[in-house]
């Protein structure tokens, strides 16, 4: 199990950050992720793996004006 923001979901063997996004909605303006502590931006989704038991913040991306 994973946790993301305040849900957990399901984890497997070789899950990228992209696999988790896909998991869940409304995550297309996703702009990073705060894996464990640690900032991974929208680059690397396709490419980095999530431990089992992490903790992610998904952090979307804000304009203003």
């Amino acid at each position: 199990m994973i946790t993301v923001g305040d849900k957990e979901i399901e984890w497997h063997e070789g899950m990228t950050i992209r696999d988790m996004l896909n998991m869940l909605e409304h995550t297309q303006f996703c702009a990073a992720v705060r894996l464990n502590g640690k900032l991974v931006s929208s680059p690397f989704f396709e490419t980095k793996e999530i431990p089992d038991k992490s903790v992610i913040y998904l952090l979307p991306l804000i304009a203003g004006g």
